[in-house]
């Protein structure tokens, strides 16, 4: 299958988790690696501060994530929303989560500062994404995404 990403990369991938895991490409969304974790820009919808947690090995259920990875899940989201309060100075964030049959999970966090009108709390990522490509071409939008990512990298990384 084959995926453009906010920053225009064309990526041919069965398991876009998987190749945005191992850093082989999008190298400009990573945000900070555990040692069973990628944090990453979303690479399809170009909301500022908007997080892709993804375990770094090919896991499609939640039920067959580690304990460890589980452990690290939960401290990484919570910093997750400290980086987005510091950051933002907003104080909610809207969690998201799927599974896909066969692909790979991803845990998401999505800061609500109000750079774009969300109708429905409870649909954030649904409305973030019908407005995705909207998104990726508004230049002014787009300069926000790349200094997010650049103060997420320096928050994760002063930890």
């Amino acid at each position: 299958m084959k995926y453009t990403t906010v920053f225009g990369e064309e990526i041919e991938t069965s398991c876009i988790g998987c190749t945005v895991a191992n850093n082989k490409q999008f190298m400009k969304g990573r945000i900070y690696r555990t040692k069973l974790w990628n944090l990453a820009q979303d690479f399809e919808i170009a909301y500022p501060g908007m997080i892709i947690l993804s375990p770094l090995r090919h896991v499609s259920n939640y039920i067959d994530l580690t304990l460890d990875e589980q452990q690290e899940l939960n401290m990484l989201l919570s910093h997750c929303k400290k980086a987005i309060i510091n950051i933002f100075n907003c104080e909610r964030v809207a969690y998201a989560f799927y599974e896909k049959p066969d692909g790979h999970i991803h845990f998401i966090v999505i800061p609500l500062h109000n750079l774009i009108d969300i109708k429905d709390k409870y649909s954030v990522l649904g409305e973030l994404m019908t407005k995705a490509e909207m998104l990726r071409n508004n230049k002014e939008n787009m300069v926000r995404v790349v200094d997010a990512i650049s103060k997420l990298k320096n928050y994760f990384n002063n930890l």
